[in-house]
């Protein structure tokens, strides 16, 4: 079982089937055959004399006005979704579409409209051939009210989602929340439950590279574990969820390989086996790209075709609250003794997602204060984590600020706030 929010590999790929829409469908459609064969199940327990009392000879029109209904119904749901990951990938960014395709509401509705007609179709199919009966045709009766309640239900759930659905609020929340999930799952193990790996690993270790190029979406840590206690190996983890590899990288670095080259080859593929890399980076386990994804955002904001920066300056707020859940820094928990990784380094989160807003907005006066008020406001939070990568990005941000901003008074007024950060964070260091 993976610890402290390791996710192994078996596990990795059945969440992320799960996440499919096409595996919810089918699984409502066949829970909708099922529900509609049970009516010929039950039709020698339920009496006879039963039918006519509760109006069961008028399933049939239900039937087909449902039939007919959720067939219009899927297809229109199919025609808002599609428009609405086009709205979301013009008004924020490609790369956050990957999220509303994944919108569990999203899917269970149109899953159920799906299930709703599967159910109604066999419904007719097997009450034309008379294969219920009467008791089979109370039965059907019953679960058609289920189904109907169900669908009434999904429907006001869907018309709810529809006002906000791909629009950039809803989006930028949406990166939010996975990103805030994905780093307070991190925070929980910075080194993945490996020891710290500070530096370059020793030269006498040998390279296992990538057998593709691509981004390292899942490490599963204890297989890794458990393969290096096998082969008494000490494995050294280069490549972390988010990083780019490719055929000349290496994703480890290994220790006492056998000198036998068939066994250290095998030993080789059961090590890349832990590790998946696919074409695109993944939100669960790699919080600079949830970072990456709110920055690009913010930069189409500033950018001269839209001219928005009041949703650069949200998108800096919203950075602000991601990072407030990095309070402390964390030491190591080793769970996997044989095991080596880098930590998650905060200077990394910050210039990906600050830096680039300090450059695209250069000539606006409330980007660069939101910067550094962002900046100062997590020296003060944390700054054993935050206050030395703030001064320095910081200083980096005010000389983009010098040569953007036009009035001599925003630019005494950004260096002052700059000051003020260096002043909290030279504080902190006396205190030490």
């Amino acid at each position: 079982m993976a610890r402290k929010g390791h996710v192994g590999r078996f596990q990795w790929r059945l969440r992320e089937l799960l996440q499919r829409l096409w595996v919810r469908v089918t699984a409502f459609a066949v829970l909708g055959l099922v529900t509609a064969s049970l009516g010929y199940l039950l039709k020698d327990t339920i009496p006879d004399g039963l039918a006519g009392k509760v109006g069961a000879d008028a399933i049939g029109p239900i039937l087909s006005i449902i039939a007919s209904s959720m067939l219009t119904v899927t297809t229109f749901s199919l025609s808002i979704l599609t428009a609405a990951y086009a709205t979301a990938s013009s008004s924020t960014t490609p790369r956050s579409v990957q999220l509303l395709v994944k919108d569990s509401v999203s899917q269970t509705v149109l899953a159920t409209f799906i299930g709703a007609f599967v159910f109604s179709l066999v419904g007719l199919i097997m009450l034309k051939t008379q294969l219920y009966g009467d008791g089979g045709r109370v039965a059907l009766f019953v679960a058609t009210l289920l189904i109907v309640l169900i669908v009434v239900v999904s429907l006001l759930r869907w018309i709810n989602r529809l006002g906000e659905l791909g629009l950039i609020g809803d989006m930028m929340t949406r990166v939010e929340d996975t990103t805030i999930k994905s780093l307070s799952n991190r925070l929980q193990s910075p080194w993945m439950g490996a020891n710290p790996l500070r530096g370059s690993p020793p030269p006498d270790s040998l390279v296992v590279p990538a057998p593709v190029v691509g981004h390292v979406q899942n490490c599963d840590m204890e297989t890794l574990s458990e393969l290096a206690e096998k082969h008494q190996l000490i494995v050294y983890v280069t490549a972390t969820p988010g990083d780019l590899v490719h055929l000349r990288s290496a994703l480890f670095h290994v220790r006492n390989l056998p000198m036998d080259q068939d066994q250290a080859e095998a030993i080789r593929s059961d090590l890349v086996a832990c590790v998946t890399v696919r074409p695109t980076r993944s939100f669960e386990q790699d919080p600079r790209f949830g970072f990456t994804v709110l920055s690009e955002t913010a930069q189409r904001a500033l950018s001269p075709a839209v001219n928005d920066p009041g949703t650069a300056v949200s998108v800096i707020t919203r950075i602000l609250r991601i990072l407030s859940v990095w309070q402390e820094k964390y030491q190591p928990d080793v769970d996997y003794p044989r095991l080596y990784a880098a930590e998650m380094n905060a200077e990394d989160l910050l210039r990906d997602s600050l830096l680039p807003l300090a450059r695209d907005g250069a000539s606006i006066f409330q980007v660069h204060m939101a910067i550094q008020d962002c900046l100062l406001a997590l020296t003060h939070l944390a700054p054993e984590v935050f206050g030395e990568p703030a001064v320095r990005l910081s200083a980096e941000c005010l000389e983009y600020a010098g040569d953007g901003l036009q009035l001599q008074r925003h630019r005494d007024q950004i260096r002052q706030r700059a000051e003020e950060l260096g002043d909290a964070a030279a504080a902190v260091v006396t205190i030490r």
